[in-house]
């Protein structure tokens, strides 16, 4: 995947976390919504160490070490960048 497409997917699987979440705050013996939800959380954190390995910290709270403070090097939305 290229860095918009692996975006677009985290943000996907955090939909899909945070909506099987309420569900299940009304559900909680719902046993095949549990494994959904935790199906879910795997794929997303699974992709979103891939998107920061490949391209960087998705966000200031990133779980990622840094040697340096890079945030202004890479391009701004408005010039193309993610």
């Amino acid at each position: 995947m290229n860095q918009k497409e692996l975006y677009e997917w985290i943000m996907m699987l955090g939909f899909c976390a945070v909506d099987m979440m309420l569900y299940l705050d009304t559900h909680p013996d719902d046993e095949e919504a549990l494994n959904y939800f935790n199906q879910c959380t795997a794929l997303y954190n699974a992709a979103k160490q891939s998107y920061q390995e490949q391209f960087g910290p998705l966000n200031a709270f990133s779980e990622q070490e840094r040697s340096s403070w890079d945030w202004n090097t890479a391009p701004m939305p408005w010039e193309g960048g993610m």
